[in-house]
């Protein structure tokens, strides 16, 4: 059928090239087959010949994403918005845009935009089906979780759940608004539908919500079955080698030797970035979060600008690893220029205050090519033990299709993955001594004024009370922490591997051989 549309459409842009609908339905066809810089192309033309119709800039704002091009993107969605879109899947997608760059604030304008017109006037519903709406609901209330209006996040997740029983990423991000209780739980429905995945990631958003709900009750060894459950087929399909990760490892600590940061080089000296990395579910977020409430910082999110700013420099094509022969090149490469490209692509969002912050995890990795194209940028790593480390990464239930992460379907692997972190970090400190300052999560949660001072202390920021009142602030977080960042300060994280018993004793002696426990 579609080939029929596309050839009923050339027709028509061959009587009339000025036809705009023939453009934007050509575009969405050639997106539909992969063909996405073909697509934003002609979208371009759509836009190009109908200024005014946010339908069309929409399409090419979500194309711009796929090709990896958030700043354009942006600039799209936010022409496309203030044309007041009053299509639901119109505002549906331009949320999502708005999502994915970081502008969480307007992304939830979207979804509220939407959700008003559908309760106004509920026909607007007809013609979409109850998938699309299920969906809808659910990009609505993650939404809401990340702005922490977490009784309205849950409504949104009960309605696309009244919708699609068996959407299962719903049931995942419902169990996580909240500790459950034995009164109040999930675990009847959940259990319920065991028998119903069809496929590996309905079974990994199953298990992760059953294994949440019945650690919240206390029962960790079920928890800790539950989750092996979860991840059992997913990782068949991931096939995650941990052999090729430690090679990968390796590859970054031969690229950035000791010789590569005695040799003068010319960096940007720009100093606003304050780039904090670490493991996940290492205090990263909650590090994030006291710099954030400075009157002089702006938190810009878990930006991917630097790992594309630095492929676009070095001609590499898009991959989630960045091979270390890519980085090796870029070493000969005006590293100036990249750090100025990537100060120019966090535009506008940043720039209205003396300092930044990006906090995008998985940088640990780029701190050497950061300290070179940066080297007035302030580095912050996080450190928790060990074990609390793999066991909050194998609980997380991190996005499916991002290979970073696939570690986390095993728990030796999550170890063996910690193992190869902690030899990196003690590369970046022998290799670049005093250029990253690093934090231990158990030191910040015992003392959160003293370490907070420090941290301040060494961004070159003056002391103020308010960075410790995170918790008060209506701002969105848009990771897996925003519901604990809505609390206060707490300890009852520390040690949490001590509840699971011999189930993860594994671990714990795989640690204890690489020398981390005695």
């Amino acid at each position: 059928m579609l080939r029929e549309v596309h050839q009923h459409c050339l027709a028509i842009l061959n009587l009339d090239s000025s036809f705009a609908d023939a453009w934007f339905l050509c575009g969405v066809i050639a997106a539909h087959n992969g063909q996405i810089a073909k697509a934003v192309d002609i979208l371009g033309q759509s836009v190009e010949l109908d200024p005014d119709n946010p339908d069309y800039r929409t399409e090419l704002c979500k194309q711009l994403i796929v090709l990896d091009l958030p700043e354009r993107a942006l600039h799209e969605a936010e022409i496309a918005f203030a044309l007041n879109p009053a299509a639901l899947p119109t505002l549906d997608t331009l949320g999502t845009v708005f999502s994915h760059v970081g502008e969480h604030t307007k992304a939830l304008h979207c979804y509220e935009q939407a959700t008003q017109q559908l309760r106004e006037q509920p026909r607007r519903a007809e013609g979409l089906s109850a998938t699309w709406l299920a969906n809808f609901h659910f990009n609505h209330g993650a939404s809401l979780q990340f702005a922490g209006r977490l009784n309205a996040a849950e409504e949104a997740y009960e309605n696309a759940l009244t919708l699609q029983p068996q959407l299962f990423k719903v049931h995942s991000a419902l169990s996580s608004l909240r500790p459950q209780t034995p009164q109040s739980n999930h675990l009847e429905r959940l259990n319920s539908l065991r028998a119903h995945t069809s496929s590996p990631r309905d079974q990994l958003h199953l298990g992760h919500a059953i294994a949440k709900e019945l650690e919240d009750l206390g029962h960790y060894e079920d928890a800790f079955a539950s989750l092996e459950w979860a991840k059992r087929k997913q990782a068949t399909d991931a096939n995650y080698s941990h052999d090729a990760q430690s090679r990968y490892f390796s590859g970054i600590r031969q690229v950035f030797n000791r010789d590569v940061f005695q040799t003068p080089r010319a960096g940007c000296n720009n100093a606003e970035p304050i780039f904090i990395v670490g493991m996940p579910r290492t205090g990263t977020t909650l590090v994030e979060q006291i710099l954030a409430g400075h009157s002089q910082v702006f938190a810009a999110g878990e930006l991917q600008n630097f790992p594309q700013q630095l492929r676009r420099s070095a001609d590499a094509p898009f991959s989630e690893f960045l091979d270390p022969t890519i980085l090796e090149r870029t070493l000969k490469l005006d590293l100036a220029q990249l750090g100025a490209a990537y100060i120019d692509s966090t535009r506008p969002r940043t720039g209205h205050t003396s300092r930044f912050i990006d906090k995008l995890p998985l940088n640990f990795l780029l701190l050497g090519l950061i300290r070179l194209a940066l080297p007035n940028a302030t580095l912050v790593c996080l450190r928790r033990d060990p074990m609390d480390t793999c066991l909050s990464n194998f609980r997380q239930l991190f996005a499916v299709d991002f290979k970073p992460y696939q570690y986390n379907y095993n728990l030796l692997d999550c170890g063996r993955y910690f193992i190869l972190f902690d030899q990196l970090m003690r590369h970046w400190q022998e290799t670049m001594p005093g250029a990253v300052f690093e934090v231990s999560y158990e030191a910040l949660v015992a003392d959160p004024e003293r370490i907070s001072r420090q941290l301040m202390q060494h961004c070159g920021l003056p002391w103020e009370e308010q960075c410790l009142n995170f918790h008060q602030r209506t701002t969105s977080v848009a990771t897996p922490s925003a519901v604990q960042v809505k609390q206060q300060i707490y300890s009852h994280s520390i040690n949490r591997w001590q509840r699971y018993g011999d189930t993860i004793k594994p671990l714990y002696e795989l640690l204890k051989s690489a020398g981390y426990y005695h």
